[in-house]
């Protein structure tokens, strides 16, 4: 898919269990605000910076219409001056069936959908950020506009600081000890 690569630290831990109440509790959901994304990110020790390089991450995925549909609802929402009406037109769409809005999925980046490169970003400058957590990343009054914008103009540095953000990440509360288990195949624990 492109972008950039990394070497993945060896040895880090996995859990025996998952729990999604946790994990859902500890990320953003799709209609935070800049200051609670911010929070989020700082609760683990990640920086402002380290928060809009891996935002990057949207430029490849699929949301659920259910996850960004308050947008639609509203639109043209005079709180959202910077948003493209076009893209919210195209949005509401794909979306118009509002029984289906739980399994509707659309592309997080509607430009280059299987690609992993800048055009989030670049999408962001234009108004065209689908989830409500990525406009408030890219709006005009965002306190990350201008590294949105830097990423937009020079993928190269995107790429850099994304590759430094996502080694960062790797490394947040790694379990000890005896805790979770080295795992033979990632997708299991182990037998």
């Amino acid at each position: 898919s492109g972008g950039p690569g990394w070497d993945v630290q060896f040895g880090r831990r996995d859990g025996f269990t998952a729990n999604k109440a946790a994990a859902n509790t500890n990320i953003p959901n799709p209609n935070s605000d800049i200051a609670t994304i911010v929070s989020k990110f700082e609760n683990v020790g990640l920086s402002f910076n380290d928060m809009v390089a891996l935002s990057g991450a949207h430029t490849i995925g699929r949301a659920r219409c259910s996850s960004f549909n308050s947008r639609l609802k509203d639109s043209p929402n005079s709180e959202e001056p910077d948003v493209n009406p076009a893209f919210l037109s195209s949005l509401a769409q794909i979306c118009s069936d509002s029984e289906n809005e739980n399994t509707t999925l659309t592309f997080l980046d509607l430009a280059t959908p299987a690609t992993f490169d800048n055009q989030y970003y670049v999408n962001l400058v234009s108004g065209e950020g689908l989830l409500a957590s990525d406009h408030a990343l890219g709006s005009i009054d965002s306190p990350a506009r201008d590294i949105v914008e830097s990423y937009a103009q020079d993928p190269s540095t995107f790429f850099e600081d994304f590759r430094t953000s996502i080694v960062k990440m790797g490394s947040i509360a790694p379990l000890l000890g005896d805790q979770g288990e080295i795992r033979r195949n990632c997708r299991s624990v182990n037998n």
